[in-house]
């Protein structure tokens, strides 16, 4: 029993060594590197079949755990079996004195003899070091391929979660400032609103007055609207569509009166209704602009045409 379950370690000595000569020195030094050994080897785990990188997270976490208590039991074998060398060291000591006394009373035949029994027990201590070292070995790289498994499942979670962020984020309202406000509005709004104006800076007005339709229809409450209806009649008016600019321009008075574009908006309806032939109507509408916004740059432009209308 003594001699079944020697240190894993022991095989890292140089076995020849103690197996030829059983010699008490080697011995000692099976001690040593029994327990050494042992501590170095990380975790272990029992085997587990080629399916193993499917396995549900729950199931990873309870083999690891499986293997660190294994790697508990052989630990534990083998500070057993480091006391169970010394104690076969004593009695190898205990031996060579008997062997001795033999020698000098039976001759060679009976020292022979006895040391090929102790040949043999250290043969059957070898096979059982190679087997618990192998045993620690399977765990080890078990262990290690199974946190390998772990920290990519981890990564790729993380990788996910990372994306998940950025759709949120790219439908999450962001501010902008329009016309000297903050407002808050969808990203896909934003990029709707930066195509129209550029198409109409482009001078493509067709184009530009029907991405701003759309977007009235597809965001009625967008913050963006007071800007859509300025934008839409200015696009109007731009393609001397005078009619559809004199409705843009009224209806953004009458929901928007103190927006900081009123001051134009009052001017382009009034030029929109002088270009249509309303002069009544546009004389009353400049002036509107030059009372009510006396210190702006429309006020002046209001001016110079009215002063065409008399």
């Amino acid at each position: 029993m003594i001699r079944r379950r020697l240190s894993a370690a022991c095989l890292q000595a140089d076995p020849k060594r103690w197996l030829a000569g059983g010699s008490a020195l080697s011995f000692s030094r099976l001690v040593v590197l029994t327990i050494s050994g042992a501590m170095l080897l990380a975790p272990a785990a029992y085997p587990v079949n080629a399916q193993a990188a499917i396995f549900s997270d729950d199931e990873a976490r309870k083999a690891i755990l499986d293997l660190r208590i294994r790697f508990e039991e052989l630990r534990n074998q083998v500070q057993d079996l480091g006391k169970q060398i010394q104690a076969l060291n004593t009695e190898l000591k205990e031996t060579q004195q008997v062997v001795q006394k033999k020698a000098d009373g039976q001759g060679q035949l009976g020292v022979q003899s006895d040391m090929e029994r102790l040949r043999q027990e250290l043969a059957r201590a070898r096979g059982q070091i190679e087997e618990l070292v192998n045993e620690l070995t399977t765990t080890q790289k078990r262990q290690r391929d199974l946190d390998q498994m772990v920290d990519k499942r981890i990564a790729e979670v993380k990788t996910k979660v990372g994306e998940v962020d950025n759709r949120l984020t790219a439908f999450e309202p962001i501010v902008v400032n329009v016309d000297g406000m903050e407002i808050r509005v969808d990203p896909a709004e934003k990029r709707l609103f930066d195509a129209a104006i550029e198409s109409f800076r482009a001078g493509e007005f067709k184009q530009s007055a029907a991405q701003l339709r759309s977007m009235m229809d597809r965001f009625p409450d967008s913050a963006y609207m007071p800007s859509l209806v300025f934008w839409f009649g200015s696009a109007n008016y731009a393609q001397r569509e005078f009619k559809g600019a004199i409705t843009s321009f009224t209806a953004f008075l009458k929901t928007y009166a103190e927006h900081p574009r009123a001051a134009d908006a009052r001017l382009n309806l009034g030029l929109a209704q002088a270009d249509a032939g309303e002069r009544a109507a546009a004389r009353k509408t400049l002036q509107n602009v030059v009372d009510r916004h006396p210190e702006s740059n429309a006020a002046v432009v209001a001016k110079e045409r009215l002063s065409k209308l008399k």
